[in-house]
């Protein structure tokens, strides 16, 4: 999901989800990472949480590409090696040539990324001059080596991080060349084909934020900025002030290349801006443009400013590199003040449920809906922020479902008058409604409308096969009122989809959806503007929005099927039995979970 490839060099990483180290086998090669302060590296196949203390820099040494290929090294070390160098292509491109034919070396371009798992079971096959094309040369002994494993990513040429699950089976063809081997084609022929071990991906290209304004439509709140994830490539062997990974960041917001978010975004900077230079000196960052930058004035120079103090202070996945920025334009400084935090954060509030008796309220207080006698299939408590004290539920109208929001007077809609009843709602923080029903979603806009409108899926969200459009079971919205988290059923299973609103006008849509998370959840929820949390039968998983695979942080109690949280306090919804069901909450993430559940279900915080 990440949107730029970016130049730089990691450096403190606060929350860097690391895997397994490389798959044993690989001769003489080696990965160093010196990690400074408390930080501890697991060395579980899950990625986990690295957590530094403090503001302590952990400084990365540059993975070394491994010292091949020679006349000792079989083919199938050749292959492994030219994997792992192939990730420090961004910092010496030449060292994944060696482990080519001079043919191949002048044709092999290297494109997108392909994120493997390590490689299981490599094989060495003896392949016979007639079998083979092109034919090998006078010296040449041709060799095929193969292996198979799991796919776990791809990444574009412009970072974007996506899922690409399935087995996989890739054959290189490798030619003997004055004693030692060299891969003398590609699998499938593919001359653009570059592939990393998940391992050596996590270890060469670093999880950061770049920030763009919302373009939601006049009732988005101002100024507001969305977290676009991207990941930086180890570069330089040296940047003791992170300066490069400052760098390729600040260049990706000029370029603004575009990503699952285009459309839905948008930068300060106006296109022909240049970055002139960038220094760190203590906690500051002081940024030179010029170029078209130079023509723009001081509200424009501010949010130009914000932008950046939001992407080189961001501490999401990694301590920040700067605290503060100065902006310069052609080397005067134009802007340097006190940050201000733009980030439409997940707060705080109320839990709001489904009493037994059929009343909808939070706790501790009265009940603000009564919908005793009806099936009520969806709750959506108000978001604070944005001052609106209705509280949304759904009920099977019997030929369908219907919406009931409270207020003075109460709001009742039809939403569908056939089909499945609503499987999710969810308010975003301007104060639209969004509902999923029977597979499709609806909007509620507060600004320009008084009814439910039917919005469109993401064009390449997959249908289950059985019912067209596609299969959507539930929606929520980050509380920027930009991204949607889908929960989609492929076939027999399901998976976490993200895609942003674009608004025109009194209608929305979507842009294209990405994929992300772990396998086959059962429900989801906004944790905070950087990660989700997800149910699935093992437990809760917190996953992040660079596309990583998650952690498991917690267990639920038996019978979850729905989640809840205000980005302090978890709730789960848990059915006991036909009559029965109850709400837990923890603190902790699902450690541990309150002793004396509620009576209730749906559970529903605001947004």
């Amino acid at each position: 999901m990440a949107r730029t490839l970016l130049p730089g060099r990691p450096g403190s990483q606060a929350r860097l989800r690391r895997p397994a180290e490389l798959a044993a086998g690989l001769t003489a090669i080696g990965v160093t990472v010196v990690l400074a302060g408390c930080a501890t590296v697991p060395t579980t196949t899950t990625p986990q949480s690295v957590t530094a203390a403090g503001d302590q820099v952990q400084e990365y040494v540059q993975p070394l590409p491994p010292p091949g290929p020679t006349s000792s090294w079989s083919p199938r070390d050749v292959v492994l090696g030219f994997l792992h160098a192939s990730a420090s292509y961004a910092f010496d491109p030449e060292a994944a040539r060696r482990y080519l034919t001079p043919g191949l070396r002048k044709s092999w371009n290297p494109g997108p990324v392909t994120i493997v798992n390590s490689p299981r079971n490599p094989v060495t096959l003896r392949i016979t001059q007639a079998e083979t094309q092109p034919q090998p040369g006078p010296a040449g002994t041709l060799r095929e080596v193969s292996f198979t494993g799991q796919r776990v990513a791809t990444l574009s040429q412009t970072g974007q991080y996506q899922y690409s699950r399935g087995s996989y089976n890739y054959e290189f063809l490798l030619e003997q060349l004055n004693g030692t081997w060299l891969i003398a084609d590609l699998p499938q022929g593919q001359h653009n084909l570059r592939l990393l071990t998940q391992s050596d991906f996590e270890h060469v290209y670093q999880p950061r934020n770049l920030f763009f304004y919302a373009t939601t439509s006049g009732f988005a709140p101002t100024g507001e900025l969305v977290p676009d994830p991207v990941y930086a490539p180890v570069q330089s062997s040296n940047s003791a002030l992170n300066t490069n990974v400052a760098e390729g960041l600040v260049r990706g917001l000029l370029r603004d290349q575009g990503s699952w978010l285009t459309g839905a975004t948008k930068t300060a900077f106006p296109a022909g801006t240049t970055l002139l230079g960038i220094r760190i000196t203590g906690k500051t960052a002081i940024v030179n443009l010029g170029g078209t930058a130079a023509k723009a004035r001081g509200g424009a120079w501010q949010s130009m400013a914000e932008q950046l103090q939001a992407t080189l202070g961001s501490q999401a996945y990694a301590p920040p590199l700067a605290q503060n920025v100065v902006l310069q334009i052609n080397g005067t400084t134009q802007w340097s003040g006190v940050p201000r935090d733009l980030v439409y954060a997940v707060r705080p509030g109320q839990l709001y449920y489904l009493n037994g008796d059929g009343t909808v309220g939070a706790q501790q207080r009265s009940p603000t809906l009564d919908l005793a006698g009806e099936t009520v299939t969806a709750v959506a408590a108000p978001p604070p922020a944005a001052d609106l004290p209705e509280v949304a539920a759904a009920v099977d109208s019997g030929d369908g479902c219907a919406l009931q929001i409270s207020g003075r007077p109460p709001h009742s809609y039809q939403l569908t008058t056939s089909g499945g009843p609503c499987t999710s709602l969810s308010w975003d923080g301007n104060g639209n409604l969004w509902a999923v029903a029977d597979g499709r979603i609806w909007v509620v806009l507060r600004a320009h409308s008084k009814s439910p409108e039917s919005v469109s899926a993401p064009a390449n969200v997959p249908a289950d096969g059985r019912s067209q459009p596609p299969d959507v079971l539930s929606l929520r919205m980050a509380p920027d009122g930009v991204r949607a988290a889908l929960l989609v059923k492929d076939g027999a299973s399901r998976h976490v989809m993200l895609a942003a609103v674009s608004y025109h006008g009194a209608t929305a849509s979507f842009g294209p959806a990405v994929d992300t998370g772990p396998a086959d959840p059962t429900a989801l929820a906004w944790y905070t503007p950087y990660d989700l949390l997800v149910l699935t039968a093992s437990g809760i998983m917190e996953v992040p929005m660079t596309g990583g695979a998650g952690q498991l942080v917690g267990t639920v109690p038996a019978g979850a099927v729905s989640i809840a949280t205000d980005g302090s306090v978890v709730a789960v919804g848990a059915i006991l039995g036909p009559d029965q069901s109850e709400i837990y909450t923890s603190t902790n993430l699902g450690t541990s979970w309150s002793s004396r559940p509620l009576a209730g279900a749906l559970p529903a915080y605001p947004g």
